[in-house]
């Protein structure tokens, strides 16, 4: 049986479950650490992997034993343009093989027939957003892939896209799992998890139901959220997810809204409080994955399994419309007043007007073209800038 076959028999008894934080564990450690071991680099947690491997692997020990299906790999900025900030961007490969080979290593000391345990191979967003201009898609892509391959190479089981941010920095993530997948001939499943903001959105303006419509075509295990808030926050985004999502969904959530005391990041929520807000998550159809993120513990792991080990998840029942998606939001094909109207006038081989604007590279002028077919009532804008010549 295939991982990606176990997994999905499994959640029709019981959610899997995805382990805790990384960054409050290693604070928790600090005088563990020895000062030589940051190399000059402090906050690298990745460059940890070589230089301090003893302390991930009683981490990943700990959540292990607090019944945790899925340990998630310390390597959640690993790759070529977080390292450049250091300094360090050609020890990409090294500290992600190293990183994943020690989960690997740990789980399949505990690992049984009946309860074997997975590594999640961590994939960040970085620091720079494609959309925002902040670094290409090929660089991106680049990057990824190369971190991909040393995934797969320490062991990887189950790749995860965690804390995203923005959906071409996903696409890029998605295509480069893809593509280090078939590099090594292997099919290792993806699963997708989005950070939404108190204000409703991803930090580019993307919501639930927009990136659900983005992500409709990959082929990906599951969707859901991580981070950015706690999970009495996120409540309203997976209730909007499971009535529109067809595969499972996935909620590790912070022990509650950060805090500020004395200079310090806390976290509120203890294990009891926080596994019974998990667990309401399983009233939705579709939540099968549930864990941790930022503030958790081994002991608000522990408290989640023992809560709903003999839960049995709700069957993923959603649905949607066949839409069309921008950055910020999802229109239906089909419309309530039976038209779907298409704005034309984007288009540099139907509008002489709009190809003079190209050009001129007066890009204010072709968005202003644009913004006036949407004010007066185009759903959708054909945006085409080729043109013979």
């Amino acid at each position: 049986m295939t991982t990606k076959e176990y997994i999905l028999k499994t959640i029709k008894t019981r959610p899997l479950i995805i382990d805790g934080a990384m960054g409050t564990q290693l604070q928790q450690r600090d005088e563990k650490i020895p000062k030589e071991a940051w190399e000059g680099n402090e906050g690298c947690n990745e460059l940890l992997n070589a230089t301090c491997p003893e302390v991930l692997s009683e981490i990943y020990r700990a959540y292990l034993t607090s019944g945790a299906d899925f340990i998630t790999t310390n390597t959640f900025g690993s790759f070529s343009w977080v390292l450049d900030e250091y300094g360090i961007s050609h020890r990409a490969y090294e500290l992600t093989y190293a990183g994943t080979k020690l989960a690997k290593d740990e789980c399949e000391k505990v690992s049984t027939p009946e309860h074997p345990r997975f590594v999640l191979g961590s994939i960040g967003p970085g620091t720079k957003l494609p959309s925002l201009g902040h670094i290409t898609y090929d660089e991106m892509f680049e990057g990824y892939t190369e971190f991909c391959l040393a995934l797969i190479d320490g062991g990887v089981d189950v790749f995860l896209l965690e804390t995203c941010q923005d959906p071409l920095q996903i696409k890029a993530a998605l295509h480069a799992c893809e593509a280090a997948s078939k590099q090594r001939g292997v099919e290792i499943p993806i699963m997708v998890s989005v950070t939404i903001e108190l204000s409703g959105t991803m930090l580019i303006g993307t919501d639930a139901a927009t990136i659900a419509t983005i992500l409709e075509p990959f082929d990906i295990l599951s969707l859901g959220f991580n981070c950015g808030t706690g999970p009495e926050q996120v409540e309203k985004h997976v209730k909007t997810l499971s009535e529109i999502w067809h595969k499972p969904i996935s909620v590790h959530a912070n022990a509650g809204l950060p805090q500020n005391r004395g200079g310090y990041t806390y976290y509120p929520m203890g294990p009891d409080e926080f596994a019974t807000k998990q667990e309401s998550f399983l009233k939705y159809e579709g939540v099968s994955f549930l864990g941790g993120c930022c503030g958790t513990t081994p002991q608000h792991i522990r408290a989640l399994v023992n809560r709903v080990s003999k839960t049995t998840p709700k069957e993923p029942k959603g649905s949607q419309p066949n839409s069309l998606a921008s950055l910020f939001n999802t229109v239906s094909l089909t419309q309530e007043a039976s038209v779907l109207l298409v704005g034309e006038r984007s288009n540099a081989t139907g509008s002489k007007a709009f190809r003079e604007l190209l050009l001129a590279e007066d890009y204010e002028g072709t968005l202003s073209v644009a913004q006036q077919q949407v004010r007066v009532g185009a759903h959708v804008l054909d945006v085409s800038v080729g043109f013979a010549g």
